[in-house]
C-alpha cells in the first residue's frame, strides 16, 4: 500500500499597482507532501487577467486566494499537472528510495 501525496497550492505573495490594484504579478507554490517527507516548487506568474477599465475587473480588496489561483492555473495550462506529477514522483522517490549512501564499515 502506498502513501498516499497530496499537494497544496498558495500564493505567496502578490505585485500590485497601487492606484488602481491592479495585480500584475503573482508568486506562487506548489507543495507535494506525505508524512515525514515535503517536496516544493516556486514561482512567479504576469498576470494580465483583465485591466481597471474592462468588465469583470475585481477590485484588489475583493480578491481571494481561490481567484488567484485560478488566474495562476490558467496562465500554467499544462504546466499545473506536470509541476504536480513532478513534486508527486520526488515526494515518493523519498518515500520509496532506490538508493542509498554511506559506507558498510562506519555506523
Amino acid at each position: 500500500m502506498s502513501t498516499p501525496v497530496a499537494t497544496t497550492w498558495a500564493v505567496n505573495n502578490m505585485t500590485r499597482v497601487i492606484s488602481d490594484g491592479f495585480v500584475i504579478v503573482v508568486d506562487w507554490s506548489c507543495t507535494a507532501s506525505a508524512p515525514g517527507v515535503q517536496g516544493a516548487f516556486y514561482g512567479g506568474t504576469t498576470t494580465y487577467v483583465s485591466n481597471p477599465d474592462e468588465p469583470g475587473f475585481i477590485p484588489y480588496d475583493n480578491l481571494t486566494e481561490e481567484i488567484v489561483l485560478g488566474w495562476v492555473y490558467d496562465a500554467l495550462g499544462d504546466q499545473k499537472a506536470e509541476i504536480e506529477a513532478n513534486l508527486t514522483a520526488k515526494v515518493e522517490k523519498q518515500l520509496n528510495p532506490v538508493t542509498a549512501n554511506g559506507m558498510p564499515w562506519s555506523a
